[in-house]
């Protein structure tokens, strides 16, 4: 893992902090050399996992922080997003049933298709925690 991180983010969890988010991330990634296809879909995938925490760990309530924290491993980038609301049962975050017809719900379903893997823990004193990584071809390639 890299001795600094590439991006590192602490946000309050509402909505309004999914553009600065999305600002950052894509911002890191440029400076990282990631191919702009590849850049955009990260960003999306986080923006909607930063966006499935305020939602639905808290609540909507308007109160609590997230932080991002993406670093450069050989080969990967790792994206850590950290959150203080209550502890979340990872086993009821999944991807959805695609042949369900309804709006919506797809966040997981984007990150895990985006995402070469993912888990999702909750912490021992409070919080959860969502690491995603992506691994990344030369340049050339797509990556960084």
């Amino acid at each position: 893992m890299s001795a600094r991180p590439l991006l590192r983010i602490d946000l309050p969890a509402v909505p309004d902090s999914l553009k600065p988010l999305r600002d950052a991330v894509c911002a890191a990634m440029d400076r990282a050399g990631v191919a702009p296809g590849l850049r955009d879909r990260l960003k999306l995938a986080i923006d909607e996992a930063a966006a499935n925490v305020i939602r639905h760990a808290y609540g909507n309530c308007g109160q609590g922080r997230l932080r991002l924290e993406l670093r450069a491993t050989r080969g990967s980038l790792r994206f850590a997003l950290r959150d203080h609301a209550p502890r979340v049962d990872p086993s009821r975050v999944r991807p959805r049933d695609l042949s369900e017809c309804r709006p919506g719900g797809l966040g997981i379903n984007f990150i895990d298709e985006t995402m070469d893997r993912w888990r999702l823990r909750p912490l021992r004193r409070g919080g959860n925690l969502l690491v995603m990584r992506k691994r990344i071809r030369s340049h050339g390639d797509g990556g960084i």
